[in-house]
Parts: structure tokens; C-alpha cells; sequence
């Protein structure tokens, strides 16, 4: 069961910044060093200080970007530079982006819910976290007692059903938005805060019976039931024991439906590099044993037609067909690896779970990059002879510039795929999929010392 919540969310007060553009940021995931300090640069209040503060020379625990955060978060608030709403609300969030040709509306909203151990309730996570992101954000959220960011999720809708719980939230965000605001990537944001009881109880009980799939925020979902776990642990004495309705039991999230026509899950491309016994002849070879190998040769004049030809075939797959695509260094083709059927994967891995063996980055992961390249999973998972890229022309140009010897692309995950790993209590590799578009951080931000 999935018990959601209203919360009273903390927001920067445009009256005392001005433009909110200037203090909202992408997700902390996705900032490089380089747009770190564009964002420190763009305005004193971003969001950046709280959620990717820089790391100083003679840094120290508790005197280091953490505590930093800390200090901005309370200072901000004490200058009325962040305030707090009066009522308890949902704020529903719509974000508005071209793809291609094609206008696209992505309709969700933000709210508290319940923390739930993965396999004991209704929250399914989808991909393999890391320790180290995991201590990162843990040590964030026991300086600021807050969620700084929502983690993102999506729920199923029946085709009865389909756009109800948005369309309450729709008709009661009538009128100006509480922000609209354009992020960097020109998606533009638009956020409304719903306070009327009537419109959350409906949208909190059409909710309840609902399974909930992670898609963005493994990390922070993690970190939020290990604060809870450290903050009850705390609390316990003979005198007194948790309630299990404190502040720390809920994490903000954004929930959005798998059916809403404004989601895109674009690929993750795998660049593989630093491979000391790697030769090209007996790669090939060897893949040709497990996969039908289509070869697209190109010269200086005809690698742009052939590139298209070629990526019209690779996300032209249909139904369970694995297909892939490789660049190698030094060699002026395209290829286009196609798994022999399902029987290779069931003579190979006989043990493994049957919605793996249909998934395009688990064929990769499991027997191209681990069984034929030699790259441990636990290697993969620290990105050893890896690089994970989002644009295709960026991968295909690492190994043209030589920074890379072989590069995999590769087709979108479905979002039912994603449904199917989860609900079978299976996680995929990490970095399989890219949940378009990414929600702005700073918009708002949920307090953990009371409700």
C-alpha cells in the first residue's frame, strides 16, 4: 500500500531572489565540475550550495561542504530567502519539451510517501545503487535534516483510469503557476501547490493501491531509509519509543504515471577503453558465435547516410529481438550485433531469470561485456573500463578520438521492461536507463523536523 501525504514545503521567495531561473539546477548527478561552478557564479542562493557544495583544501568532518550546506540551508531560511507554506499541499509539477518534431507534456506531481524496505511493500527500485553516492547523500541529509531533491517514481494506470489522478490536480491548479521557469536543458517547468483537502484526499486514495517503481533517485531512496533507520535507532529508550509517524519516516517524491504521454526513457551508451588484451579479430569472432553480425562500411563521403541507415535498423527491433550496436577504434563501420534467439541465453545462463535474457543491457553486461571482454560485474559497477554517455555522436567520437577501443549503442529500455525487472524482484545494470526530462532541483524542498 502506498501512503502518500501532503507536506508543508520550504521554496525560495522570488520577492528576495528575483529570478528563480537563476537558483534552480539539474539533479546533483548530472553536474559536472565545469557547470558546478556556473551555478555558484549564476546567483549566491542556487540550489548547488545545498545539494553540490565544492569541496575546499583542508576540509575536515564537520567543517567541510556538508556542514557548509547546513549553514546556507539555515542562514537562507533565517533571511527569509527560503520560507515555509502555511498548509499542508501536493504540488503538482508539469514539464513542457520538444522531442524532435513534437511538442510533449510531462504531468506529475510532488508529495511525501512512507518509506517501504524494498520487497516488503509496494516500492520496487529498478537499478544497483553504490556505497559511495549512498554515504555522499547521507551525510547531506544528517546536516540538513531535509530532502533537497524528490526522488522520482512512476505508478500504472488501467486504460479506465488513465490521466484521473493528474486531472484532479489539473483542475484544481487552474490559473498562474507558482513557478514557470525554463532549465538549462530548455525544458520548461511549471509548478502549482494544491492545498485543498478535497483534491488531496482524492488524489492520496486514488493512490493507495498503487505499486511504485523507482526510476530516478535509487541513491536518495536508499539514504532515506538508512536516515530513518539511524533516527529511530537514536530515538529508542525505556522511556519512549518511535511512533513510526515522525518527519524521518516519509521521503519527498515525484510520482508520475507509465503511461503519461510526456515520458521518454532515452538510452545510456557503453564506451569501454583501457582493455590490454583486446584485439578487434578475435572479438568479433567471438561475438559471432552469440550474435548475427551486420557490417555497414563506410568512407569520408558516405558516413553520414550509412550512420543513418544504420541507426534506423538498430531501433528498428521488434518484439523480444536483442540488437545492439558497436563502433571499434581504428575501423570505418558500423555493426549491428543481433542475439541468435533466446536459446543462446538459455544454454549460456541457464540460471538466470527469464526477463533478463530479453533485455538488450543485460545481454550486453552479462556476455559481452563479462564473458567475452573479461570485465568483472564488480568492475563494470565501479566503471573501471567503462564510461556511460547519453548522446550517441559523444560515444561514437570517443573511440574516433581514441579515448575509447569499442563503444555499444544501444535502444531505449521500455518502460514495461523496467515494470517486469521490478515486479520479479530483479535490479538491472546500472545506468540502463535515462528518464527524460529531469526534474529541476529547488523547486521545493521537504524539512524532516516536523510534518
Amino acid at each position: 500500500m502506498a501512503f502518500i501525504m501532503p507536506f508543508r514545503g520550504i521554496r525560495y521567495d522570488t520577492a528576495k531572489v528575483g529570478n528563480i531561473e537563476d537558483v534552480v539546477s539539474p539533479p546533483y548527478d548530472v553536474i559536472s565540475p565545469e557547470f558546478q561552478e556556473e551555478l555558484y557564479l549564476r546567483h549566491p542562493n542556487n540550489i548547488v550550495r545545498l545539494i553540490l557544495g565544492k569541496t575546499n583544501p583542508g576540509d575536515a568532518p564537520g567543517r567541510d561542504r556538508y556542514s557548509r550546506a547546513a549553514e546556507y540551508f539555515g542562514r537562507w531560511q533565517k533571511d527569509a530567502v527560503l520560507i515555509r507554506d502555511e498548509a499542508p499541499s501536493i504540488y503538482y509539477y508539469i514539464q513542457g519539451y520538444k522531442f524532435g518534431k513534437r511538442e510533449k507534456t510531462r504531468k506529475g506531481f510532488i508529495a511525501l510517501l512512507r518509506l517501504e524496505e524494498f520487497g516488503k511493500g509496494s516500492i520496487y527500485p529498478h537499478e544497483k545503487t553504490l556505497s559511495g553516492p549512498k554515504a555522499d547523500r547521507l551525510n547531506l541529509m544528517k546536516a540538513c535534516s531535509a530532502n533537497l531533491c524528490p526522488v522520482f517514481s512512476l505508478y500504472p494506470e488501467s486504460p479506465e483510469e488513465k490521466g484521473r489522478i493528474t486531472g484532479f490536480l489539473f483542475d484544481a491548479g487552474r490559473g498562474d503557476p507558482l513557478m514557470d521557469v525554463k532549465g538549462g536543458d530548455g525544458v520548461a517547468n511549471k509548478l502549482w501547490r494544491i492545498d485543498n483537502p478535497e483534491v488531496i484526499k482524492k488524489v492520496t486514495d486514488s493512490m493507495r493501491d498503487k505499486k511504485l517503481f523507482i526510476a530516478d533517485g535509487h541513491h536518495r531512496y536508499e539514504t532515506a531509509l538508512n536516515y530513518r533507520n539511524l533516527m529511530t535507532q537514536a530515538l529508542k529508550n525505556p522511556m519512549k519509543n518511535p511512533t513510526g509517524e515522525e518527519p524521518f519516516n516519509y521521503v519527498m517524491m515525484y510520482f508520475a504515471s507509465m503511461d503519461d504521454e510526456g515520458l521518454e526513457i532515452f538510452p545510456t551508451h557503453r564506451v569501454a577503453h583501457s582493455l590490454s588484451e583486446f584485439k578487434k579479430e578475435g572479438f568479433l569472432k567471438e561475438c559471432g558465435r552469440y550474435f548475427s553480425i551486420e557490417e555497414s562500411v563506410f568512407d569520408k563521403g558516405s558516413e553520414a547516410s550509412v550512420r543513418d541507415e544504420f541507426a534506423r535498423k538498430l531501433c528498428g527491433a521488434v518484439g523480444d529481438t536483442v540488437r545492439f550496436g558497436l563502433v571499434m577504434k581504428g575501423v570505418n563501420a558500423y555493426y549491428l550485433l543481433t542475439l541468435k534467439g533466446r536459446g543462446v541465453m538459455d544454454g549460456l545462463f541457464p540460471d538466470m531469470a527469464g526477463v533478463y535474457k530479453t533485455l538488450d543491457v543485460t545481454v550486453l553486461h552479462s556476455v559481452v561485456l563479462t564473458k567475452i571482454l573479461g570485465i568483472s560485474p564488480c568492475a563494470q559497477e565501479k566503471q573501471e573500463n567503462l564510461l556511460y554517455v547519453k548522446d550517441i555522436n559523444e560515444a561514437v567520437e570517443k573511440v574516433r578520438s581514441g579515448k575509447g577501443q569499442l563503444a555499444f549503442l544501444m535502444n531505449p529500455t521500455k518502460v514495461e521492461d523496467v515494470k517486469r525487472v521490478c515486479e520479479a524482484g530483479l535490479l538491472m545494470p546500472q545506468k540502463s536507463t535515462y528518464f527524460y526530462p529531469k526534474l529541476l532541483s529547488g523547486l521545493v524542498i521537504n524539512p524532516l523536523w516536523d510534518i
